[in-house]
């Protein structure tokens, strides 16, 4: 059985959340950050696409710098591309039947021709150009069959060709290792820390918008009539925290259902590793601040004035955000700021996602961000409820207070 003031805060959640709902601007904003989030997944994989096939005729000398092009390409080697190379002998009878061998081969549809010059130099022929990344192979392959015909002249062995053209790589040794990741953390960061932004600076100028135009258009008047002033003010906030983290769940759940699709599943798995700080700490500071939106609307008369009464609440906004995008040094600043009511939402996250933070850290900071809500709501509580009944002029702060206390 739900109490009275549950019914009034449920009834007045729903209203706000009914009001969004045929909001066409919420609407659309929440479509294009959906589209933008599932096409910064998509779009890099179909840009880079499969691995690319060549076709490359050799005669000669050259056919031995092709076949160890076609071993480089499918080697995975590192610092070169990978490519699958098919390759034609010139050398067979028909291949350069009734014509020239080169004209032939490009009609037997081949991308590069190989031969070489009397010195030795291998010589590359294409119709208009040479794609890159088979250039780039054929050097390379060039360059290893000499190593070898050289070290063979010199009389060196296989072993001691190894060890010239393949010397061992240096190793590496970590002192403080860190898993190695499919997308940057940084990136992660930046990602939630732009949603974080972009949507309690939405939510909560719609929040302070909402109550000027109820006191200019006097139908607060009608609901403070109808509802007490704190439970009004309760079904306000708690509606547009609904919407909010609503509106941040359906666009990751759209970025990693994406993922999932393309088979990034490394993806998924260390986006939900950390999604639920992200969140978790994302209730917490909109609960935390939107009381102080209803505040700077309250304080205000008239839509001009939001300008002037919201601008700390937006500088609010501004700073978790900057300081999570700015400082990404573990250090002592970095530390400080993630356990500060204002930056934690962000900043502790953002630690835990680099894998700075210790496994009690996020609690600690979470304790610190939910008693500061819980003051916070009190305060906007109280001067919301000393302001949102002037409709004349704009109320001061001091005067909001006190009359807080009155009522």
């Amino acid at each position: 059985m739900s109490t009275p003031r549950t019914a009034l805060v449920r009834l007045v959640a729903g209203r706000e959340i009914s009001v969004k709902l045929r909001d066409k601007g919420f609407l659309a904003s929440t479509a294009v950050f959906i589209a933008i989030i599932v096409l910064a997944v998509v779009v890099p994989v179909m840009l880079e696409g499969d691995t690319p096939e060549y076709t490359v005729a050799a005669t000669g000398h050259a056919g031995a710098v092709a076949e160890v092009a076609v071993e480089l390409g499918g080697a995975e080697v590192p610092g070169l591309p990978a490519a699958d190379i098919t390759v034609i002998g010139l050398e067979d009878p028909t291949a350069g039947a009734g014509g020239d061998p080169v004209d032939e081969a490009f009609l037997r549809g081949a991308d590069a021709v190989l031969s070489s010059d009397p010195d030795g130099t291998v010589v590359i022929t294409a119709q208009e150009n040479v794609p890159g990344d088979l250039e780039e192979l054929i050097a390379a392959a060039s360059s290893a069959v000499t190593a070898q015909d050289v070290a063979v002249e010199a009389g060196l062995s296989a072993d001691q060709l190894a060890a010239l053209t393949s010397p061992p790589q240096p190793r590496i040794d970590l002192l403080d290792p860190k898993p190695s990741l499919p997308v940057p953390p940084e990136l992660v960061i930046v990602i939630f820390g732009f949603l974080f932004y972009f949507t309690v600076l939405t939510f909560g100028a719609s929040i302070a918008q909402s109550v000027v135009e109820e006191k200019t258009s006097r139908v607060v008047e009608i609901l403070v009539a109808a509802v007490p002033v704190r439970w009004l003010l309760a079904g306000k906030v708690l509606g547009n925290a609904a919407m909010a983290l609503g509106q941040v769940v359906l666009i990751v759940g759209a970025g990693l259902v994406g993922a999932q699709a393309i088979g990034e599943g490394d993806i998924v798995a260390q986006v939900l590793g950390v999604s639920g700080w992200f969140l978790a700490f994302f209730v917490l500071g909109f609960l935390m601040l939107a009381c102080l939106w209803a505040v700077a609307g309250s304080l205000a008369s008239r839509i001009e004035e939001l300008q002037s009464t919201t601008l700390y609440m937006q500088l609010a906004v501004m700073t978790p955000f900057f300081s999570a995008i700015l400082i990404r040094d573990e250090g002592p600043a970095r530390v400080a700021l993630s356990y500060f009511p204002l930056t934690a939402p962000l900043m502790m996250p953002a630690r835990v996602a680099t894998g700075d933070a210790a496994a009690w850290e996020p609690w600690v900071a979470m304790v610190i961000v939910s008693a500061t809500a819980v003051l916070l709501i009190g305060v906007g509580a109280r001067l919301y409820s000393g302001s949102v009944l002037n409709t004349s002029t704009r109320t001061r702060l001091g005067g909001a207070w006190a009359a807080g206390g009155r009522a």
